[in-house]
């Protein structure tokens, strides 16, 4: 204990890099309501499309527990957010370069010992996050499935969520659930239908979703689209390389481009629809204290 409360002094000590002017980014949390719907996955390469369309990207592994981002990515972690507090780590010491350029921040502990971290503690964490606030662009959080505090928490930190199902009725079922869950928290809700077999039945699963939602809820989901269930996919997987970089002209490839494409020019980004990369960190840690520590 003793010598982890002098790395910290040490840390605190350390001169603060110099005041740079402060750039927003947008935030996006993916989440989905059952796991097996391809959530991490579609949020690496909707972050990979989105860096190949010049923007710069830092995708947040949020499935706390399972790390599923190194899986799809080939990419192994040496180091966590608690590092930072423990072996004099910096953020730039975390965050790995993946595929095409892309910034991925593990995510290896969980958001329970985050929400016991001391004040001064949470200050070095986000002093950190200020050091990379011009870094990005664009701040992707692939979270756990279903509905838990972590997943609420990061929820409550986004812009908006996008919500992962495939036609399956329990897919379907658990996406109302989680939307159910979202909509007070977040500015908008999207939707992808992922793995099917044609655009039919993309459109009834989408506007099963939409009509639940509107009739008992009183919201508009956002649909961007659907992603074809494609075995270049599954080929891309077992070779643990993201399938837009694998088969950019695969048919999920082109379904992820125009998702990007809407995602991207589909909206008007505004000066509330975007905040500064520490000032989410900040935002993330309240509801952490507030769900988590309860």
């Amino acid at each position: 204990m003793y010598e982890q409360a002098l790395k910290l002094r040490k840390l605190m000590e350390q001169k603060k890099p110099p005041v740079k002017p402060n750039k927003n980014v947008k935030v996006y949390c993916v989440t989905s309501g059952k796991g097996g719907v391809g959530k991490t996955n579609l949020s690496v390469n909707i972050g990979l499309s989105l860096q190949n369309m010049g923007k710069k990207v830092l995708l947040i592994d949020g499935d706390l527990g399972l790390a599923n981002i190194d899986v799809v990515t080939g990419l192994y972690p040496k180091y966590n957010l608690f590092h930072i507090l423990t072996a004099g780590k910096s953020i730039q010491d975390i965050i790995l370069s993946g595929p095409n350029g892309i910034s991925i921040l593990p995510g290896a502990s969980g958001l329970y010992e985050l929400a016991n971290i001391t004040s001064s503690e949470l200050e070095v964490l986000i002093n950190s996050f200020n050091s990379i606030t011009d870094a990005f662009d664009i701040v992707i959080i692939d979270t756990g499935a279903g509905i838990s505090k972590n997943v609420l928490s990061f929820i409550q930190s986004a812009h908006e969520v996008i919500v992962v199902t495939t036609p399956e009725p329990s897919s379907v079922t658990d996406a109302y659930a989680i939307i159910k869950l979202a909509y007070k928290h977040c500015d908008k809700i999207n939707l992808i239908v992922n793995k099917v077999d044609n655009y039919m039945e993309a459109k009834f699963t989408m506007e099963k979703l939409a009509k639940a939602a509107k009739k008992f809820l009183n919201i508009d989901i956002n649909y961007l689209g659907f992603v074809l269930d494609d075995k270049s996919v599954t080929k891309a997987n077992m070779e643990q390389t993201p399938f837009i970089i694998k088969y950019p002209n695969g048919l999920a490839s082109k379904c992820l481009i125009n998702i990007t494409n809407k995602l991207l020019y589909g909206q008007e980004y505004t000066e509330d629809s975007t905040v500064t990369i520490e000032g989410w960190f900040k935002k993330l840690m309240s509801f952490i204290k507030t769900n988590v520590g309860a």
